[in-house]
């Protein structure tokens, strides 16, 4: 008799070693995630998480809230914060997002470059709202000023949440496929770093550094290429749909010896498969990630 797939899941869950115990690609309202830091850390625990990364693009502006809120959260189990950034990044002209977990953010270098890009997407998202004022869907200051506020990391579901806010879609994946969609290639570009830059960077603030959902496309070449270049790991745990590269991904991490990493990439509720601990590593998986850390900046 076929089992019922709830119970098989169950089963594998309470298997040891086998269990979820790192979400390590989660966003904030710090960038694009509905889910303010404090809240990612609440969410960690009550999924039964040991250990949760804040992952916003191209910010680090949420990690010190979501430290403070696990230290205060009750329990014997705590949650430990992993102080990450996801950074836009391009390699041959193609963009790639790189994840850095055990980042310092207070590293100087990395400060300022990651400034640097927020005001270049605090820039693209102005210029979305004038362009689409022009074509006749105007999103007043007062509706955006508090996003702008809110988030340093802003990007596109900033702007179709606002789009759907002002009553000019009513979700926002129409926002997306509808008047977003539209304007490629006339909006200010975001900025992007050489990812072998990134990638040095990450490791000179403490970090490792792991490519965030890999393309189905990505070649051998490519990840020899970046594995030369100082990668540390590529994600394979994911909510990849129907044709998933994982098994790929996996063959290819052991080849070049590369540590394999997974997370939700949670930005909100929804979708329900990708909420908070949907996604991770096993304990053992994340301590191999931890071992990749820089010498030098071992405690």
């Amino acid at each position: 008799m076929k089992r019922n797939p709830f119970t098989a899941l169950c089963q594998q869950a309470s298997r040891p070693g086998t269990r979820v115990r790192a979400d390590l690609h989660v966003h904030t309202t710090a960038s694009d995630g509905d889910y303010t830091p404090s809240q990612v850390a609440a969410l960690a625990k009550q999924a039964g998480l040991a250990a949760v990364a804040v992952t916003d693009h191209d910010t680090t502006a949420g990690v010190a809230e979501a430290v403070e809120a696990a230290a205060g959260l009750p329990g014997w189990n705590r949650v430990e914060v992993i102080a990450g950034v996801e950074i836009t990044t391009e390699m041959d002209g193609r963009e790639f997002h790189l994840l850095a977990y055990f980042v310092d953010p207070g590293h100087a270098e990395l400060s300022a470059v990651l400034a640097r890009m927020c005001e270049r997407r605090r820039k693209r998202f102005r210029d979305y709202l004038a362009k689409l004022a022009d074509r006749g869907t105007p999103i007043t200051a007062d509706r955006a000023a508090p996003v702008e506020a809110r988030s340093p990391s802003l990007g596109r579901r900033h702007v179709a949440g606002l789009l759907v806010a002002c009553g000019f879609a009513r979700s926002r994946n129409e926002a997306f496929g509808r008047l977003l969609a539209p304007l490629k290639g006339s909006i200010l570009p975001k900025e992007k770093l050489p990812i072998a830059d990134a990638i040095a960077l990450v490791h000179a603030a403490g970090g490792v550094a792991s490519l965030a959902h890999p393309p189905a496309d990505l070649t051998d070449d490519e990840l020899d290429r970046l594995a030369a270049a100082g990668l540390d790991a590529v994600e394979s745990e994911y909510a990849w749909g129907r044709s998933s590269p994982a098994g790929r991904l996996r063959r290819a991490a052991d080849r070049l010896g590369l540590v394999v990493t997974g997370g939700s990439d949670c930005h909100g509720p929804d979708p329900a498969h990708r909420r908070v601990g949907s996604y991770g590593l096993t304990a053992d998986g994340l301590e191999r990630l931890r071992g990749r850390r820089p010498v030098q900046h071992l405690p």
